[in-house]
């Protein structure tokens, strides 16, 4: 953790050293350049802080769910709105196919909307390059099905030891191996479970109680 900590704090300290530099302040290009680089450092540190919070809370006391009635509509806008931009940074297509967007849920629409942008971040860094992912929502009587396919080659061999923490699989570009097990800790205390396919096809996604009224 202390490493992960490190790495962008200090390319953010450089960085700010750079940009009180005269030769940096007299080329905007370059000025400009350095400022992304900053944001996407603090965008690093942003996530980290929230794995390590949540994690941590999931693997003691418990999250601190509050439960109320959410438009399935209003969920799936808000989590692709909030992942267009990590979707753009990837370079992926992001497409949805809310079959049951007039249905409702119960539960806490911030974590909520935490699972599905972390589903939809994972496939964009580990799917095809280029590629394509999809958010598809489907009933399954009683439960609802939310999940992100992409055109990767899934989670391989070992899916369920990836959702113990600190797990990382081999092609892991940045984290610590606290993501899916944030997610999978929201989703049961929503009273659903985790479901993945592997190979041509592959997605990560979950299913909760949920109405279609």
């Amino acid at each position: 953790m202390a490493h992960q900590l490190r790495t962008p704090t200090g390319l953010i300290a450089g960085y700010a050293e750079m940009l009180a530099s005269d030769e940096i302040q007299r080329d905007p290009e370059r000025r400009n350049q350095i400022l992304g680089e900053i944001r996407e450092n603090l965008r690093q540190l942003n996530r980290l802080a929230v794995e390590l919070q949540e994690g941590s809370r999931a693997q003691t006391v418990g999250l601190p769910i509050r439960k109320g009635s959410i438009s399935l509509g209003s969920l799936i806008d808000d989590a692709l709105n909030a992942a267009a931009p990590l979707c753009a940074y990837w370079k992926v297509r992001l497409e949805s196919n809310p079959r049951a967007a007039a249905g409702h849920v119960v539960g806490d629409r911030f974590y909520l909307r935490l699972c599905l942008v972390n589903l939809i971040e994972n496939a964009a860094k580990y799917g095809k390059p280029g590629g394509r992912i999809q958010l598809a929502i489907e009933p399954l009587g009683p439960l609802i099905e939310m999940r992100v396919a992409d055109e990767g080659t899934g989670l391989g061999p070992n899916a369920t030891e990836l959702f113990a923490p600190f797990a990382q699989g081999a092609d892991t570009k940045e984290g610590i191996g606290l993501g899916l097990t944030l997610v999978s800790a929201i989703v049961q205390a929503h009273g659903g479970s985790m479901t993945w396919k592997s190979g041509k096809g592959s997605y990560v996604g979950f299913t909760i109680p949920w109405s279609p009224n």
